[in-house]
């Protein structure tokens, strides 16, 4: 018979919470810190893709602009303290097979968001700011805002770390409740059609179309895999 977890009083909560957050924001401050004195650094990193220069129309827009880009870089920095303290929050009311590998599937999080930040940046970013740069003309030029720029790529960035979750998210549920890869295979024909369906709707480049679908694609092989493997070892191990 399971016992029970001891009920802590409410203000031991408060006073964790407190203690969590305390550290969360710290890390924020520390990473946002750094970026500042960084800053030239990851302005030549941001505006690379452009290849031109973005304005601001208001007297405070360069501020913000670089205050924006520091508290972002400072979310970066502490996103594994994020996280870790998220995780250590709910640990208790976690299954104890979780509670083993909270570890391990934070860094898997940490690592796939990474490449699929690398990805929108190397990769993504600078074929789909062309395409649309193609459209300039004598009569026509980009007067890009650092507003608009700064939430058109970091929208993309964030948003290809959040795709490259796939096979995190896949395998936690596999942990959580078994999943067939017979199952998932069915599925396939709706992740090709939805991947294609995503290119589609922010570029009409056939080209660019692929180059966005293709790692919803692939990552979703590489989870099928994964998952055979794993679900195998645990047959073999019963």
């Amino acid at each position: 018979m399971a016992t029970a977890l001891p009920r802590k009083p409410f203000s031991e909560h408060i006073e964790e919470i407190r203690s969590r957050l305390f550290w969360i924001i710290g890390a924020l401050l520390l990473g946002a810190g750094i970026g500042y004195f960084i800053r030239n650094l990851l302005l030549t990193l941001l505006l690379k893709p452009l290849y031109q220069p973005v304005y601001y129309s208001s007297p405070v827009g360069g501020f913000y602009f670089v205050f924006k880009v520091c508290l972002f870089f400072g979310f970066l920095v502490s996103l594994p303290v994020l996280i870790y303290h998220v995780l250590r929050f709910i640990e208790p009311v976690l299954p104890k097979k979780i509670q083993k590998t909270i570890v391990y599937f934070t860094l898997s999080s940490l690592v796939l968001m990474l490449f699929g930040m690398i990805y929108a940046y190397t990769l993504n970013l600078p074929i789909i700011l062309h395409f649309f740069n193609q459209f300039s003309t004598n009569q026509i030029h980009a007067l890009i805002s650092t507003d608009e720029y700064l939430s058109f790529i970091l929208t993309d960035i964030v948003g290809f770390g959040i795709i490259f979750q796939m096979p995190f998210i896949l395998l936690f549920a596999n942990h959580v409740s078994p999943i067939t890869t017979s199952w998932l295979l069915k599925q396939e024909k709706y992740v090709v059609v939805a991947g294609f369906l995503i290119g589609a709707i922010l570029t009409p480049d056939p080209l660019n179309q692929t180059i966005m679908a293709l790692p919803i694609i692939l990552l979703y092989q590489i989870s099928i895999g994964l998952l055979l493997i794993i679900n195998r070892k645990k047959k073999k191990v019963k």
